[in-house]
């Protein structure tokens, strides 16, 4: 495997929106990119597909996108407890005080080591991640739109 790719909720709205996004994801699987995300993910995704107007199309493409991003899912384990109380207590980023999901996000994606967090979400591209946890060994994937990191990462390699 060369990396990880831990996808935020807002990828999937993505996903329906541009036929482009799932492109991008396809060209990361075939570069031997692992694609992620975590059940915290999931579950906000399809409580807010489920309030759209065409929620039946948007919960089967989101069925449909796991299957062909083969996406790994990532469940609650003790790093990423200690992870989502580390940063809903210690030196919280006032641009996230009011984010509890997002940052649940996050700690799955750091608990699980994966490299890079994809995001449309510029409070949490511009997040910074308590010290405590730095000093811990904990780290922020690299965290960024789908485009920068087709343009940034993919293109380059």
């Amino acid at each position: 495997m060369k990396a990880s790719l831990f996808l935020d909720t807002t990828i999937f709205f993505q996903g329906i929106e541009s036929p482009q996004t799932a492109t991008i994801l396809e060209h990361a699987l075939n570069m031997d990119y692992q694609i992620r995300t975590s059940i915290s993910v999931l579950g906000e995704a399809l409580a807010q597909m489920h309030e759209h107007s065409n929620a039946i199309d948007y919960i089967t493409y989101l069925n449909q996108a796991l299957d062909d991003w083969n996406v790994a899912i990532h469940f609650p384990n003790d790093y990423v407890r200690i992870l989502c109380y580390q940063m809903g207590e210690v030196e919280i980023d006032s641009r996230m005080i009011r984010e509890p999901t997002d940052r649940t996000h996050l700690a799955y994606a750091m608990a699980y080591a994966s490299d890079y967090f994809l995001t449309s979400d510029k409070n949490l591209i511009r997040y910074r991640v308590p010290a405590v946890l730095e000093n811990a060994g904990f780290f922020k994937p690299d965290t960024m739109p789908l485009e920068k990191f087709r343009d940034g990462i993919l293109k380059k390699n």
